[in-house]
């Protein structure tokens, strides 16, 4: 309610502004534009519910004008995958969790367009846990029995800040009631994994080299996750401003 009555007095004092400028008028009213009072209001604000690569994720918008939005948002998903790469049996499981602060921009209100930009805090990471289908690992170009080794487990790591660029689609019209939106885009940052080989019945030498191995198998892995500088981030949902 003050914040309605302060609009009005605010807006009383620019229509007032305007009458004294222009003068007396004979006849005819001043109409204050719909979208000025939309500006000054602070009770506009759009919730979104989506789904897509960064797991399931909530919105909340806030438009500052016709044309920029700040936009909060967290995102979190649990999922697990099975497979065999090389006569290895992984048992993946990938736990998404991020949460992004994002300007949108509106180039054309009406269309619903929107470039934008920010920074996510990206707490996400891959775990796998992989164990010899056939009876023998090949790591690093070598050969190692299961006895030798027990199992082969790596993680996969995310900067935890990463910065955001996209675009996509969106409602910045102020309307209340139910809309769409769509991102595309992608957070920039190097992915790192690191490798780790569970120890079989083994000497110390062949342990030390089994070490080796796995170290010069897990740069192998990090130099080729380092051409990768990009996650891609498709989300689409839908929303409702109120």
């Amino acid at each position: 309610m003050h914040k309605k009555v302060l609009s009005g007095i605010l807006m009383s004092m620019v229509a007032s502004g305007l009458l004294f400028a222009e003068g007396d008028l004979a006849e005819g009213t001043l109409e204050t534009p719909q979208s000025m009072q939309e500006w000054l209001s602070e009770d506009i604000y759009t919730l979104g519910l989506k789904v897509g690569s960064l797991g399931v994720g909530i919105d909340i918008s806030k438009p500052i004008n016709q044309e920029f939005s700040l936009r909060v948002n967290a995102n979190g998903a649990l999922l697990d995958y099975s497979g065999t790469q090389e006569q290895v049996d992984y048992d993946t499981q990938f736990e998404l969790s991020s949460i992004g602060l994002l300007g949108d921009y509106y180039p054309v209100e009406s269309l619903g367009f929107r470039l934008s930009a920010g920074v996510y805090y990206n707490a996400s990471e891959i775990n796998a846990q992989g164990r010899s289908a056939g009876g023998v690992y090949t790591i690093d170009g070598v050969d190692y029995a299961l006895s030798e080794v027990g199992s082969l487990n790596a993680k996969v790591d995310f900067e935890k800040f990463a910065p955001y660029f996209g675009f996509g689609w969106g409602d910045n019209t102020h309307s209340e009631g139910f809309g769409f939106s769509l991102d595309v885009g992608a957070l920039v940052g190097n992915p790192t994994v690191d490798l780790v080989a569970t120890r079989g019945i083994v000497t110390d030498v062949l342990a030390a080299e089994i070490q080796t191995s796995v170290q010069n198998e897990e740069n192998t892995l990090n130099d080729d996750l380092n051409k990768l500088k990009v996650y891609p981030v498709v989300m689409l949902g839908i929303t409702y401003t109120f």
